[in-house]
């Protein structure tokens, strides 16, 4: 893992660097987009951890703090575009509470950004907003409850302790490639990510092993990341989740490509998973087509 925060005062010192602390915020807003791109890339949920470790540690030190103040609208979006990547790194992580706490500051970033500049994107940012609000009340009503009421704790990925069935190895199938497609009309999204493909992408991953608690995801040592699989350690040892494609309303060219793809690259005993969810089509049969199909 790189040791950019340690590192920061060296990076603000003029003799040497001299970046200003929007600058460092940048960048290490950038290593957690990077993270986060591996994770789409390798399926790999342990990124998303060390995503998270940059967003919340470029919050915790305030580095994009003073750019309203600055009057540079080119810094408030480069804020704005951190809070929004942030809290999908959040919804993947099923951090709540930490989505809670960025919405509020989303917003009154947002409002702040209207009155100040009065910019042309306004609308775009509110949208942002509301489909935020609106995912996350979706989500919320997907929740599981017992006969008496009691909400439960259903875990949304597989476990990481989790145990495949004993079969004869010539009879084992192993899911290598996913694509999950979203092509609804109208449809709840956050993003290129609607809610439907959001709970099928993490049904198919195991949980994240980087670390066991909340309150040690800003404090993991080089150490302790140097032995989390698919990560310091390398290709070698990387968990076997699926590779996935997360498809928004492609054409169908586009989904060909992807499945031509895909099954390129699937070898022996492995599967391909098609997920589509897409509005039905609508035929006209008259009564005498419907007699002779019965």
């Amino acid at each position: 893992v790189i040791n950019l925060f340690r590192k920061r005062g060296t990076l603000e010192n003029k003799e040497h660097y001299g970046l200003k602390r929007w600058e460092i915020g940048e960048i290490a807003s950038k290593i957690g987009q990077l993270y986060y791109h591996y994770y789409l890339r390798t399926s790999e949920t342990n990124y998303l951890y060390e995503s998270y470790v940059f967003y919340e540690a470029t919050r915790e030190r305030q580095y994009f703090r003073e750019v309203i103040e600055s009057k540079n609208q080119v810094l408030v979006i480069k804020k704005l575009r951190y809070y929004a990547r942030f809290i999908v790194v959040c919804l993947l992580l099923n951090r709540g509470e930490m989505i809670k706490i960025l919405m509020s500051e989303l917003t009154t970033l947002v409002d702040d950004y209207k009155r100040t500049f009065n910019p042309s994107d306004s609308n775009e940012w509110a949208i942002v907003i509301s489909e935020i609000s609106t995912f996350l009340e979706a989500e919320k009503k997907l929740g599981l409850t017992s006969v008496e009421g009691d909400v439960l704790v259903c875990p949304s990925r597989l476990l990481k302790d989790h145990k495949e069935a004993d079969k004869p190895a010539q009879q084992k199938l192993r899911l290598q490639e996913a694509i999950l497609v979203g092509n609804f009309q109208n449809q709840i999204k956050f993003s290129e990510l609607t809610l439907d493909m959001y709970r099928m992408l993490q049904s198919l991953e195991r949980e994240p092993s980087a670390v066991e608690k909340k309150d040690e995801l800003a404090t993991i040592t080089e150490e302790e990341a140097s032995k989390v699989p698919g990560l310091a350690v390398g290709e070698k040892q990387k968990r076997s989740n699926p590779h996935k494609y997360l498809l928004y309303r492609p054409t169908f060219a586009q989904l060909m490509v992807y499945i031509a793809i895909a099954f390129k690259d699937i070898t022996d005993n492995s599967a391909l998973l098609l997920y589509i969810s897409a509005d039905g089509s609508k035929r006209n049969v008259k009564d005498g087509q419907l007699d002779s199909l019965g």
